[in-house]
């Protein structure tokens, strides 16, 4: 017994000592750095290094350059897509979330640094054109005049989106067909656009392209109000659109001139000075026609933006509902080009040009069911306004009656 606790306590001693020891050596080894690994410098640390230099200055770059770093950014992001599209779409989602380009091109470097020795693909990232404007393969939309008009087309988003909201038809529906209509003006001298374009706050004078920014011929504008009452047209679109529009609304004081048909208050709505609500709000009304017209003959327009246009561009009469409708429409040149006006709205809508105002929704006609919900409201204090005017405009002709009974009573 004696010899197993004499055993049995050097072993716990022999033990704890041998822990001592190793926790000791454990201590100094730390201490004196005797476990650390000599380490190794990575294979691409120059390329980090370039990578980390190369857009210090451009992160504080002037905003008129940032436009020119996206063309880079998306040419490369391109390339990148053509031979890994899943770290393409990556890249890309990183781009719309930090709205800076400069973050996109460093992940493409970085891509590249990964792709070192891929030699076709380093070949095409090399070929880049670094600081030049790429153009669009829509001509029209390379213009300097374009950029002007876009200009000015964005100080109207909110009478395009109230009318768009108001009628249930797709705002860059309406938007195209100004477009057609506009677009159509440029010419190498471009004196049309810069006479009837630029001035864009000014009465429209009526051409042979009509009245307002969409050019609306008269006859035209006329048969819009008479179909959004006649439920026996074929065009008729529904008794919703009925309370869409004050048709007592004029604008004499506009009118500075002795045409004739100025003196019509559907004209004076399409010419007001400053003002084109009416001309989206017809343009709406018009392509609404339409879409009613197809589907009562079990077709529709609703993917159908060239035929949309065509349709604006020629009139009620050339609307026939078949399965191959044809595009087409007046014809003119632009920059030595010759267009079609169906063609034309359809190169605008699909351009991706003012898609952050006025973008592709999907829905290019909301049903009507879901307008007189959504707007019910809305329609309520037009139709309040209606009465409220007809109610005014009565009590004025009793006073002028008797006043001339009055009158009359004295002599």
């Amino acid at each position: 017994m004696k010899k197993i606790l004499k055993y049995g306590y050097f072993s716990v001693v022999h033990i704890l000592a041998a822990v001592a020891v190793f926790l000791i050596f454990t201590a100094l080894a730390v201490k004196f750095k005797w476990t650390n690994n000599s380490g190794a410098i990575d294979e691409n640390n120059r390329y980090f290094s370039q990578m980390a230099d190369k857009y210090d200055d451009e992160l504080k770059m002037d905003p008129a350059n940032i436009e020119k770093k996206e063309f880079e950014f998306f040419q490369k992001l391109a390339i990148v897509a053509k031979y890994k599209p899943t770290d393409a779409k990556s890249i890309s989602q990183a781009y719309y979330i930090s709205k800076n380009p400069i973050v996109g091109l460093r992940m493409i470097d970085a891509f590249s640094i990964m792709m070192k020795k891929n030699q076709d693909f380093q070949d095409e990232i090399a070929s880049v054109k670094k600081g030049k404007d790429p153009l669009s393969i829509y001509e029209w939309s390379n213009y300097q005049v374009w950029k002007d008009f876009c200009k000015i087309v964005r100080n109207d988003r909110f009478a395009i989106d109230s009318v768009s909201r108001l009628t249930g038809v797709e705002s860059r529906l309406i938007v195209m067909c100004m477009v057609g209509e506009q677009v159509r003006m440029f010419n190498s001298g471009r004196e049309k656009f810069k006479k009837y374009v630029l001035p864009f706050n000014r009465i429209m004078l009526p051409t042979n392209r009509g009245y307002g920014v969409t050019g609306i011929l008269e006859h035209t504008a006329l048969r819009i109000e008479n179909t959004i009452f006649n439920k026996k047209s074929e065009f008729y679109a529904g008794d919703y659109f009925q309370n869409c529009i004050n048709v007592n609304d004029s604008f004499p004081e506009l009118v500075n001139d002795t045409i004739k048909a100025h003196k019509l208050k559907t004209i004076q709505r399409l010419i007001q000075r400053g003002d084109h609500y009416y001309s989206y709000l017809y343009t709406a009304f018009l392509l609404r026609q339409y879409q009613a017209h197809w589907e009562r003959n079990g077709f529709t327009l609703e993917n159908r933006p060239e035929i949309l246009g065509s349709l604006f561009n020629l009139g009620y009469q050339k609307s026939k509902p078949k399965k191959n409708p044809v595009a087409g429409g007046s014809t003119f040149d632009v920059g030595g080009k010759d267009y079609t006006f169906g063609g034309l709205c359809f190169e605008f809508y699909y351009s991706g040009q003012l898609q952050d105002l006025f973008p592709i929704t999907g829905r290019a006609f909301i049903p009507v069911k879901e307008l007189e919900k959504k707007n019910q409201e809305w329609i309520a204090s037009i139709k309040k306004k209606v009465e409220e005017e007809a109610k005014k405009k009565e009590e004025e002709e009793e006073l002028k009656l008797k006043a001339n009974s009055e009158q009359e009573s004295g002599k």
